[in-house]
């Protein structure tokens, strides 16, 4: 089996995700049978256009890599996918109130498998850094509202939106993560720091037009500091 999964996470890393599928039905289901099985889901999901249809397969996915975790708690894979799928379910709802309640999901896995795992992540703690950055900007009645809704809020600052954003930085740096950073600085009162990165932003070649959208926002920010 060892061989199998070892080509299995070959093919993950490559994105092969329908190879990858085909490979693991064939093997009798298991905790790191699940999480590989979650992880190839959400690489098929990405390149789905219906919204409706992504969604559904994303909760399918996280369900696999929430059986995953729960049989083996020590996981930081499985953690890790779990928060990845949480992550793109709450950035896809249009309900304010299911947004709130996967973010609190999502913070819990992320918080798992950064602490489990033995080398630091850059995409996790990009997306507790984000997360944090998110909480943390709500404003006195957004955060009243959320509470109500969902009964509490994880406790995020700035100050911990930084701290993630900055050590996944030391690993890879990226416009999304600079990006962030800048606004967390912004949201801080720290202008030269928020200076700093929103202008690195500006540096990077545009791979999207999510990265265009970033980069006029960060013009704009700049303009006004």
């Amino acid at each position: 089996m060892g061989v199998d999964l070892h080509n299995i996470d070959a093919l993950l890393q490559e994105e092969r995700a329908d190879e990858a599928m085909d490979q693991l039905a064939k093997m009798t289901k298991s905790w790191d049978v699940e999480w590989r099985q979650a992880h190839a889901m959400f690489i098929q999901s990405n390149s789905m256009e219906d919204v409706d249809k992504r969604r559904t397969l994303c909760r399918e996915a996280l369900s696999l890599a929430e059986s995953s975790f729960t049989t083996n708690p020590r996981s930081s894979d499985a953690a890790k996918q779990a928060a990845m799928l949480s992550g793109s379910l709450s950035e896809s709802s249009s309900s304010s109130l299911e947004q709130m309640k996967i973010g609190v999901v999502f913070k819990k896995y992320l918080d798992a498998a950064i602490e489990l795992m033995a080398e630091p992540d850059m995409v996790c703690l990009h997306m507790r850094g984000r997360f944090s950055y998110k909480v943390a900007s709500l404003s006195f009645v957004e955060r009243t509202v959320a509470c109500k809704l969902v009964g509490s809020l994880p406790s995020c600052s700035y100050d911990d939106a930084i701290k993630d954003l900055l050590a996944a930085d030391s690993i890879e740096s990226t416009l999304e993560n600079d990006f962030i950073l800048g606004k967390a600085y912004l949201g801080k009162g720290d202008k030269k720091m928020a200076r700093l990165y929103l202008t690195r932003v500006l540096e990077y070649m545009s791979e999207s037009a999510i990265h265009e959208e970033m980069k006029e926002e960060a013009k704009k920010k700049l303009t006004k500091l």
